[in-house]
């Protein structure tokens, strides 16, 4: 049989001004018609380089110095340009990881899927088909990915859509050709976990639909369970491990792909530290009185539509946060999680309500004095690639909050800033770095390097681990338990992944529709949930955990 995809001995190199880096080192794969395969490995490991080389859109700077890509028996490795147009997005596709940067918000979704056809058509020299036929043919696709009322979606924009219609728009495009190949990169990263395993089922109906030959990467070792049927595991460039994904799941030989199992965190799997927090409480014969530092009473943000209806994204919400704790706040896509944080910021002004920050009212708080309160409360995106600023250096992303918020002088403030890295862990010469040469992970921490620059109080961390692998989000969820230990921090922590707040959370909120619907003690929560939702959102987690999937 004829390999679709033949990758033989093949090794890539980036140049820098410090020489030549190796990132691909003599590799060897081979993907066969109706193949499915995963490719795991962490930040840095070259997964993305590796399959964006068999698209041909690898970096500018790269240099191929051995091997061979070869695609249906041609070799594609040193391919013209007007070669690739007739095999890119239209023999090999691809599904891109963050569907908002990959969607113009300018061009409604019709007419994005609409012109990607038409560019196909003509780089396939079949002419480009009527307008109508084009409709029709995107309307089939959106159907296709199990989008509702097609022909309504065709006249809305990216905006008007939630994070997962958005990622089955863009499979929709990665549709539009036909491919033989389809390569899904992080298909499933920031979704929660319901519409998580809506797009893994998506995935693997369309592979026994359409009889795809699929390549899937992720850091999510269930979603790589779920979908692929073999596995190769990558690390600094090299492949160590591939088989059967369940043989190497469950039975791992190399000591790399051990620990990166052994950091996959399991939402049924009690950690040490949860069992020691509730030890502590149970010994605990006088409770200290908590101190509270941030609430929210009756808290409410209305939105109006170009029609005049109206739309609750939060709906009287109220919640206290003690001193010191780490507060969790989960639900699904559109719950209100984000646009609730903001608020607790006063980023976003609420329609109603109050905001009370150490006995302080914020809410009627501008100018001069919201400044300065704002320098005890920080914030912590979810996508550490568009919080940095790609033309800054890390030391002027660092530094920002210093050179505005304070009178250091240029010496202090860099002083200042060595300090910061060294205190999340990087060198200090990567202050002299710009944010694509860093990972993922590394990214992470220069933002919680700049959030902790003020020595806030408290930290809201949106997200602050769904974009990262496995053993990068072990390490920050460490780090940031030492830093709270060390800076007497308070965190509010939002996330999708139910497993990470068993993991770090004190007391959580579950939320619903921008409704409270539970809260409580997080561990008490996770035994014996009220709520039929908080049930069915952990039974999901339970589905697609990254650990239970292999472990069952």
């Amino acid at each position: 049989m004829t390999a679709l995809l033949d990758i033989k001995d093949y090794r890539l190199d980036i140049g820098t001004f410090d020489g030549p880096v190796h990132v691909l080192k003599g590799i060897n794969l081979t993907v066969n018609r109706g193949d499915t395969l995963g490719i795991v490995g962490e930040s840095g490991s070259g997964k993305t380089v590796l399959v964006r080389s068999v698209l041909g859109i690898g970096p500018r700077n790269a240099k191929v110095t051995e091997g061979s890509i070869a695609f249906d028996g041609q070799d594609i490795t040193s391919l013209p340009d007007k070669d690739w147009a007739k095999i890119r997005g239209i023999r090999i596709s691809m599904i891109f990881q963050d569907p908002m940067t990959y969607l113009n918000p300018l061009f409604t979704i019709g007419q994005q899927i609409s012109d990607v056809i038409a560019a196909h058509e003509k780089a396939g020299g079949e002419g480009v088909s009527s307008r109508a036929a084009r409709r029709t043919r995107t309307e089939e696709l959106l159907d296709q990915v199990g989008l509702p009322n097609p022909s309504m979606l065709f006249s809305q924009y990216p905006h008007q859509l939630s994070g997962g219609m958005r990622q089955r728009v863009l499979i929709a495009m990665a549709l539009a050709g036909k491919p033989d190949l389809l390569i899904a990169d992080e298909p499933t990263t920031a979704l929660d976990v319901t519409v998580q395993a809506q797009v893994l089922d998506l995935i693997n109906s369309l592979v026994e639909r359409l009889n795809l030959t699929v390549v899937m990467i992720s850091h999510d070792i269930g979603a790589i369970a779920t979908v692929a049927k073999r596995c190769a595991v990558m690390y600094k460039g090299e492949i160590v491990e591939q088989g059967l994904t369940a043989d190497i799941l469950n039975r791992p030989q190399h000591e790399y792909t051990q620990r990166l199992l052994a950091a996959v965190p399991d939402i049924d799997i009690v950690p040490a530290r949860v069992a020691e927090r509730v030890a502590a409480r149970a010994r605990a014969v006088e409770p200290k009185t908590p101190v509270r530092l941030l609430e929210a009473l009756d808290l409410k943000k209305i939105y109006r539509s170009q029609s005049g209806t109206e739309v609750a994204a939060v709906n009287s919400v109220n919640l206290s946060v003690d001193t010191g704790e780490i507060f969790g706040v989960v639900g699904e896509s559109g719950s209100g999680k984000s646009t609730l944080a903001r608020m607790l910021l006063r980023l976003i002004e609420p329609t109603s309500g109050d905001v009370i920050f150490d006995g302080t009212n914020i809410s009627g708080l501008t100018g001069e004095p919201l400044r300065k309160m704002r320098r005890h409360m920080q914030f912590v995106f979810q996508n550490p690639h568009s919080a940095l600023n790609g033309r800054h250096t890390i030391g002027d992303a660092v530094g920002e909050p210093l050179r505005i918020q304070t009178d250091l002088r240029s010496r202090e403030i860099e002083a200042r800033t060595e300090a910061l890295l060294d205190i999340v862990q990087l060198p200090k010469m990567f202050k002299y770095r710009y944010p694509h040469e860093l990972s993922g992970g590394q990214k992470q921490r220069v933002c919680i390097a700049r959030a902790i620059a003020l020595n806030p109080r408290l930290l809201i961390l949106d997200e602050p681990t769904s974009a990262l692998d496995i053993s990068v989000q072990a390490q920050v969820l460490e780090f940031l338990q030492q830093l709270r230990a060390e800076l007497n921090l308070t965190y509010v922590f939002i996330s999708h992944d139910l497993a990470v707040i068993r993991q770090v959370c004190d007391r959580t909120i579950v939320m619903k529709r921008g409704e409270i619907v539970e809260s409580g003690d997080t561990e008490q929560i996770f035994l014996a949930p009220r709520e039929d939702y908080t049930r069915a959102l952990i039974e999901s987690g339970r589905k697609t955990s990254q650990a239970a999937t292999f472990r069952a």
